[in-house]
């Protein structure tokens, strides 16, 4: 055996600092671009531009293009947006006259590029869950130095969702943009009539569904990681859940199962005792109908929504007309010797005044979580 075969097992910590060593020589390089992406992505690699007022006001508008998919109980929305920052930087101005241009556009691989050369207020969106599945940056650069930067993404964003008025909600696709690096004493977020023009929701979704009304932002400060200051804007995306697509599949079904307390009212009582077991199946589908409801609709039971009511004083109506039926047959009462034609009256009310009175009820939830 060579003198290099017993030198190498001989010394196994000469081994292992060998292999270390390797292992940084080859991370090292890996670290370095990871960290330049992250400087690039959070304005890291270039500092404050010169000759400007602190804070840096940075205009920001949004769109949201397209939101292919809400999911309730992941609470998940894919949304595909562009993010439009403009601010000034006198460091990127350049004669007109002399380029024969008024403005630089670069578009994908150039704009990118160009990203890592100046300074950016390096916007994220907080609520991002995804690495994107698609991403276009554009950017222009005028004469003035006014920057432009538009950046465009296909993502999966972390949103609230309330599901207390279903099938009848308007929900807040929520996005939280902030510029983590810079505090509000070096950048300050801008919306002018012109940026809140810009921004906007598409009308026509991919959602099904679904249906955009509007978008609404708010600006908020906080403390950060360095107990400094911060800008935060949440932009809502305000859409409606079109509630006609659920009339089939949730109404209906329900008031075929509550259609039974009118046959017991109704019947005449010599079928008292079919009328008993079968307000228990009665009972037994609504019961299955809540289970169907929380599987194809997750939330709209277990949250206080009009489905979620309604079902649940269902059992106490069913219940309640069988009893109540009951009673006016069986019970010892005296005045029905006294006053043998009240009992028909009171039936005559109670087959009116019941359902009356639950289907008014019925009515009242669903206005209610629709106003």
């Amino acid at each position: 055996m060579s003198s290099g075969a017993k030198h190498w097992p001989a010394f196994p910590f000469a081994r292992s600092m060998l292999l270390a060593l390797a292992c940084l020589l080859f991370a090292g390089p890996v670290a370095m671009a990871g960290s330049a992406a992250l400087a690039q992505q959070v304005g890291q690699s270039v500092p404050v531009p010169r000759g400007v007022h602190l804070p840096m006001r940075v205009h920001l508008a949004m769109r949201i293009l397209n939101v292919s998919k809400i999911d309730e109980p992941l609470r998940e929305a894919s949304l595909v947006v562009e993010v439009t920052q403009r601010w000034k930087d006198p460091g990127q101005a350049f004669d007109a006259r002399a380029t024969g241009v008024g403005r630089r556009d670069y578009i994908g691989v150039d704009a990118e590029a160009l990203l890592s050369t100046i300074w950016t207020p390096g916007v994220i969106i907080e609520n991002q869950i995804s690495v994107p599945r698609s991403q276009t940056t554009s950017m222009s650069i005028r004469a003035d130095g006014t920057v432009t930067l538009i950046n465009r993404l296909d993502a999966d964003f972390r949103v609230a969702i309330d599901m207390s008025t279903f099938p009848f909600d308007r929900q807040r696709l929520q996005l939280s943009v902030v510029s983590p690096r810079y505090s509000a004493d070096e950048v300050i977020f801008v919306m002018t009539d012109l940026d809140r023009e810009l921004s906007s929701v598409a009308e026509t979704l991919s959602a099904s569904n679904w249906t955009a009304r509007s978008m609404r932002f708010v600006m908020e400060r906080f403390h950060g990681w360095n107990a400094r200051p911060f800008v935060r804007v949440i932009a809502s995306a305000v859409v409606d859940r079109e509630w006609s697509y659920y009339l089939l599949r949730i109404f209906i079904p329900f008031a075929a199962v509550m259609s039974v307390s009118v046959f017991i009212l109704w019947a005449p009582e010599k079928l008292l005792g079919d009328k008993v077991p079968l307000t228990f199946s009665a009972l037994m589908a609504l019961a299955a109908l809540s289970f169907t409801y929380e599987a194809s609709f997750p939330g709209s039971i277990s949250m206080n929504s009009p489905i979620a009511f309604m079902t649940s004083i269902g059992y106490l109506y069913l219940t309640g007309v069988l009893l109540v039926n009951i009673l006016l047959v069986y019970a010892p009462v005296a005045i029905r010797d006294r006053y043998p034609h009240l009992e028909t009256e009171i039936r005559r009310n109670i087959r009116y005044t019941i359902p009356a009175v639950f289907l008014l009820t019925c009515v009242c939830s669903v206005l209610r979580s629709m106003v």
